[in-house]
């Protein structure tokens, strides 16, 4: 048995991960402590697992940052990742650094599985005064924005006939971190003010590499290859949908018998504030095909549609994926990592329309290898999805492709993988 702290930043795509992780652990004989916002008390202690609290400006809520966001008029691309990065997770982690060494105080004899967002051991690691961890590992939910000669966070760059790829990669790598340049400067900021003595170059590559070992939890055939990736670095696969339990299925259930084909849609868990993104055009697009939509729409509130519900579509607040992905033969996201690995390691292929943070990057990688399609707009027009839809039913290439990349899937074992990183 090892005591382990599991740490993440209070997102709920990235605290989620974190404490399925943990429970998994805990049932393998690990004592573990999840330590993130006070919002999640209850979803890691109702999980068995130890809880600690973020607090200060490490204690926020995402949805907060998010309206803040949007009335400054923060612009999608670099503008708006800096301000994600810099309020979300740099100016939080002096708090996240005081709680981190509060549990190492109480035990230094404990290790240490992180969201490669939640910086909370970064001082220490760059010299400022404080304790490390046995052994720290950092798990990525999304997909690799690392620096490589071979890709880009958003695929290789597409070159002319004579010209050098992997300069050209190099190239777009080298202004990518320069239009982070903000967040890489209010990080050295904060850390001077912490007392570390090594700066940091570049914001993106160093979370990546700063822990002793880093998971990322995807496979080889969704991720872009990387020939130059750093030895720390491990591809373990994707967490499955995790089964609930007491949930009921409802009435309609039985629908989804494999007569049609089932379409499920979705915007996620934390970007449904605004229904007519991606749910309701998908609804209208979908009403005249013979096809079972199922939307999934993430709120309780049940004025939460602005349309009426046609009469091929069944409407839910919430419905587990570990049920309902085996019954579905096409997903409509907008993009968040945690469903379209799902979706893909069930054999579903995905459309993806999203703009803001990984899930233009998650598209670029679905298209790359044929696995969906890539709408290119977080606000898609019915027309644009029911052509995608129509085209993705009846393309047996990609549904050929998107089974191979299934078995990849099943191949993996990330629970296994993150305990033998953390414990070698």
């Amino acid at each position: 048995m090892a005591k382990v702290i599991v740490a993440a930043p209070p997102v709920p795509g990235e605290v989620g991960p974190l404490v399925q992780l943990g429970r998994a652990l805990a049932a393998r004989g690990h004592q573990v402590t999840v330590l993130t916002g006070s919002g999640f008390r209850e979803a890691v202690e109702s999980a068995g697992l130890g809880f600690a609290a973020l607090a200060g400006a490490a204690d926020y809520d995402i949805r907060q940052m998010v309206a803040a966001r949007t009335a400054a008029g923060v612009a999608p691309g670099p503008e708006q990742l800096n301000f994600d990065w810099i309020n979300c997770f740099v100016n939080p982690m002096p708090e996240e650094h005081l709680a981190l060494q509060r549990l190492l105080d109480e035990d230094p004899d404990q290790y240490l599985i992180s969201n490669v967002l939640f910086l909370g051991a970064v001082p220490a690691r760059q010299g400022a005064p404080g304790r490390l961890p046995l052994r720290w590992v950092g798990v990525s939910v999304v997909g690799l924005a690392i620096s490589s000669d071979d890709s880009t966070f958003f695929g290789p760059v597409p070159v002319g006939p004579g010209e050098d790829p992997r300069a050209a990669n190099r190239a777009a790598n080298a202004q990518f971190a320069a239009g982070m340049a903000p967040t890489r400067e209010r990080l050295n900021e904060v850390l001077r003010e912490l007392g570390a003595a090594e700066a940091v170059d570049g914001f993106v590559d160093f979370i990546y590499t700063v822990a002793d070992a880093t998971a990322v939890l995807t496979v080889p055939g969704f991720e872009f290859h990387r020939s130059d990736l750093p030895g720390s670095m491990h591809l373990v696969g994707a967490l499955p949908a995790e089964p609930v339990d007491h949930w009921q299925r409802p009435a309609w259930w039985s629908d989804l018998d494999g007569s049609r084909p089932v379409v499920v849609v979705t915007q996620g868990t934390l970007a449904n504030d605004d229904l007519s993104q991606l749910i309701e055009p998908t609804l209208t697009a979908l009403a005249g095909l013979d096809v079972t939509v199922v939307a999934a729409l993430g709120r309780t509130e049940p004025d939460a549609l602005g349309i009426e519900v046609p009469a091929n579509a069944r409407v839910a607040s919430y419905v587990p994926f570990s049920d309902l992905l085996p019954k579905a033969d096409l997903l409509i996201t907008n993009g968040g990592a945690g469903g379209t690995h799902q979706a893909l390691a069930n054999g579903v292929p995905v459309i993806i329309a999203g703009e803001t943070e990984d899930k233009p990057a998650n598209a670029a990688r679905l298209a790359y290898h044929g696995l969906g399609s890539n709408l290119g707009t977080a606000t898609p027009t019915p027309q644009a999805i029911a052509e995608a839809t129509t085209a993705l039913l009846a393309d047996t290439e990609i549904k050929q492709n998107v089974d191979r990349l299934a078995k990849v899937y099943a191949e993996h074992d990330p629970v296994s993988a993150i305990e033998r990183l953390t414990l070698s």
